[in-house]
């Protein structure tokens, strides 16, 4: 096996069919169980809009989360598009309508809104 062979073999795990519906009980369990090991959990909402423009980047198959810290050290996530070599899409060529190409900053997103204590989904699952 050549080392071309074992990336072509690690760049067909990146697709956008990656993830799957795992059910109400298993997800809420999941998250019980970070909480029970880590003895703390938060989620971040961000909305359907941002998450689209991201989306819908040339060759955009996905996104990655990464954690993060705000500016006052709180915990956030950044999302980066991602193609299907894994790489972050952070700039990306487009065809203006004179027809020359131009480069475009790819998408980074962040300013997510917490949830108030209390209100996550599963906290009342148990």
């Amino acid at each position: 096996m050549t080392k071309n062979d074992v990336l072509v073999q690690q760049n067909q795990r990146l697709h956008e069919n990656i993830g799957e519906h795992i059910g109400f009980e298993m997800g809420a369990r999941m998250v019980k169980d970070y909480y029970d090991k880590f003895g703390e959990n938060s989620c971040h909402f961000v909305g359907r809009n941002i998450i689209e423009k991201i989306l819908a980047q040339p060759d955009c198959i996905g996104i990655n989360m990464y954690k993060a810290l705000n500016a006052k050290g709180e915990q956030t996530y950044v999302f980066v598009g991602v193609d299907n070599r894994g790489k972050a899409i952070l700039e990306y060529t487009v065809i203006n309508d004179n027809g020359t190409l131009s480069k475009e900053i790819g998408m980074v997103a962040n300013k997510f809104l917490p949830p108030k204590p209390g209100e996550g989904w599963f906290e009342w699952s148990f």
